[in-house]
């Protein structure tokens, strides 16, 4: 019986845990879209590259994103051949 108790109540922890973890990140992503960041396509060279990148940067750091999830939200932006070319890396 007591086995039986402490699985539930680890199974109880574990599954509060995944609800906090899945609200953060929603959070996060919602932060991240509030600021408006810009897409990026790849054209306009490594100017145009480093513009795009400072911006998510600053929007990154502005919602305090967690480290582990900037280059997913950073490459959620990019579209066209950036996309292509992310993908195929």
């Amino acid at each position: 019986a007591v086995t039986a108790q402490t699985h539930a109540k680890t199974q109880r922890d574990l599954e509060k845990r995944e609800r906090e973890v899945l609200a953060a990140g929603t959070r996060v992503l919602t932060s991240f879209n509030n600021q408006n960041p810009p897409r990026f396509r790849g054209d306009g060279g490594p100017a145009a590259a480093d513009l795009w990148l400072q911006a998510m940067e600053k929007i990154l750091g502005a919602i305090h994103c967690p480290e582990e999830e900037m280059v997913t939200l950073a490459t959620y932006q990019l579209l066209g051949d950036a996309e292509y070319w992310w993908g195929n890396t």
